[in-house]
């Protein structure tokens, strides 16, 4: 390539994404003429707001080789927690969000420290957090699906607006704009790239990989408590299964924003884009009244597409590969 002539291949795949999404969201709008409208589109920006806060935090698993399954269930506990500090113990509801913070803080620490001390694989930690987690939120809340009516501050976080933007939107944001610069701009950014790249050179350039780790889940624990917070004013509910599957929802983010799950690098901009598409498969499968059970099949379909696409592999070699199995052999 000649200098001071533009690239359009790297071009094409920096803005691969929101090209997706732009066909996307006209493949939608000819599909149901509901989809383009004020009311739909809010809705869907809402949702996403909750993938996109979990996302903020939770992508630094994967960027450090590791995963964190446990997002949901700390997210519906954070809810309950919330509720139980303001309307049960009669705390005020800044502080009782400081508490469930500080719990999520906690049971990051624990993820963290079961993850690099005990050597246990982060997918078998995390999937054991979400299962006891769920528990624990059964537990306190004794598996009712508890209403929120009160404090009406708290209420205003999930369903107010300002300048006519809802708030979460503006929580999601702020998340968003810090995780990117703690990742890109930020010595402890570069320490998780280089865990997640290669462990060893890290620990040779004097990064604790154990340490960065136990950080990076409490960062992880902390959004999802967030995301719970923001889910339990908004809906005025509070249930241990107000989260259910939106854990895979968030992988799906991140894996589509093309961080990869093998470790070393990571896009929080791009994880973002990837919780808009997810919102829009989902909503897009609502709008043409899809039964449930297929949201999974979809939602699977585009994770392995990403899967694949992420790992470099491009499309005409795919295919030219494919054809070739149907050659006959050559006979020698």
């Amino acid at each position: 390539m000649k200098t001071g002539t533009l690239d359009w291949r790297q071009l094409m795949v920096d803005f691969r994404l929101f090209g997706i999404l732009l066909l996307m969201m006209v493949g939608l709008t000819l599909i149901s003429d509901r989809f383009l409208t004020v009311d739909n589109l809010t809705n869907v920006l809402w949702s996403v707001c909750l993938i996109g806060i979990m996302t903020t935090g939770a992508i630094y698993a994967p960027i450090t080789g590791g995963i964190d399954l446990s997002v949901a269930s700390i997210a519906a506990l954070a809810g309950i927690v919330a509720n139980v500090l303001m309307n049960v113990y009669g705390l005020h509801w800044l502080l009782s969000i400081v508490i469930t913070l500080l719990i999520g803080v906690l049971i990051g620490w624990v993820n963290g420290v079961v993850t690099t001390k005990f050597l246990v694989p982060a997918f078998i930690v995390t999937m054991a957090a979400k299962t006891y987690l769920f528990g624990v939120a059964m537990l306190v809340s004794n598996g009712d699906q508890i209403t929120i009516m009160q404090p009406k501050e708290f209420l205003a976080i999930g369903v107010s607006k300002f300048l006519g933007i809802p708030i979460p939107i503006y929580i999601m944001a702020v998340l968003v704009i810090v995780s990117h610069i703690l990742l890109k701009h930020t010595v402890f950014g570069r320490q998780c790239i280089a865990v997640g790249a290669n462990e060893v050179s890290a620990k040779l350039s004097g990064v604790n990989p154990d340490r960065t780790r136990i950080i990076v889940y409490i960062i992880s624990s902390v959004t999802a408590s967030i995301a719970g917070i923001v889910m339990a004013s908004l809906t005025q509910q509070a249930y241990a299964m107000n989260a259910t599957g939106y854990e895979f929802d968030v992988i799906t983010a991140i894996v589509i924003g093309g961080t990869s799950l093998m470790g070393g690098n990571g896009s929080v901009t791009g994880a973002l884009i990837g919780a808009v598409m997810v919102g829009f498969i989902n909503n897009g499968l609502n709008l043409l009244d899809m039964p449930s059970a297929y949201h999974p099949i979809a939602t699977g379909i585009v994770i392995l597409a990403a899967l694949i696409l992420n790992q470099g592999v491009s499309i005409p070699k795919s295919i030219q590969y494919l054809l070739s199995c149907f050659k006959p052999a050559s006979v020698k």
